[in-house]
């Protein structure tokens, strides 16, 4: 995948579908206060792998990777951690990430086999729209910017999950590449995206939003059970 700018289109899409703000109709128990909405089924099977790497973020959100993957700011300033702050562009931040297979493309100025990250902050509006609009506008970006001849992107409905008992909404869609396309461009592209339901400090829907892009489809890439494996591994833990 040519990924040389791609961050920042990521980025440009996220930041401005992420700050929507829709409401989901909830129904109401006669108080002033709105009934939250019940968390869908987990993800994950059981614990991750021992020896994989946590990956945390201040917001208390953590997910877990290989232990080969690196953690930290994907652009190679890792001095300050992994909460730092990496800017995929157009002020959009993600803390908490991890990239694997870093600079694997000799063609792209940065090149990555999976890059994922977590928001810097909570971001306002209802958590479903968040997560179905981010991904909208990724399908639009894998068509018309990361590939030479465009691409199929269907954008499945997002799904109710709960990450540790809070509630959220998971898509993940897959761009099949029309060719031609470069070494740099695999044959299939992934977006994950789970926005966690939280509330802003006047009480207003905001989420915390998980991002994951990941190359599949030839020799090379990490397997689709990895993948799915880091991503149900995102959950809340008190400690952080």
């Amino acid at each position: 995948m040519v990924r040389a700018a791609a961050a920042a289109v990521v980025a440009g899409c996220l930041v401005a579908s992420l700050t929507s703000c829709a409401l989901l109709s909830r129904e109401s128990d006669g108080s002033d206060t709105p009934d939250r909405e019940q968390p869908g089924p987990t993800l994950a099977e059981g614990p991750p792998p021992p020896d994989w790497k946590d990956v945390r973020s201040t917001s208390g959100l953590i997910y877990s990777v290989p232990p080969e993957w690196e953690v930290g700011d994907p652009y190679g300033d890792t001095g300050s951690g992994p909460d730092a702050g990496s800017d995929w562009g157009s002020g959009y931040v993600t803390v908490a990430n991890a990239i694997a297979d870093p600079g694997y493309c000799p063609l792209a100025g940065m090149s990555f086999r999976v890059l994922s990250g977590i928001s810097q902050t909570a971001l306002p509006g209802d958590a479903r729209e968040q997560a179905e609009s981010a991904s909208r506008a990724m399908a639009d970006s894998i068509d018309r910017r990361f590939t030479q001849a465009g691409a199929e992107v269907p954008v499945p409905e997002a799904r109710s999950i709960g990450v540790s008992g809070v509630p959220a909404w998971y898509v993940s869609l897959r761009g099949e590449v029309r060719p031609p396309r470069n070494i740099c461009t695999p044959p299939t592209i992934r977006f994950d995206t789970i926005a966690v339901s939280t509330r802003t400090p006047d009480g207003g829907d905001a989420s915390l939003v998980f991002v994951l892009m990941a190359d599949e489809g030839e020799p090379g890439t990490v397997s689709s059970e990895t993948i799915d494996a880091v991503v149900a591994s995102l959950r809340f833990e008190n400690s952080v």
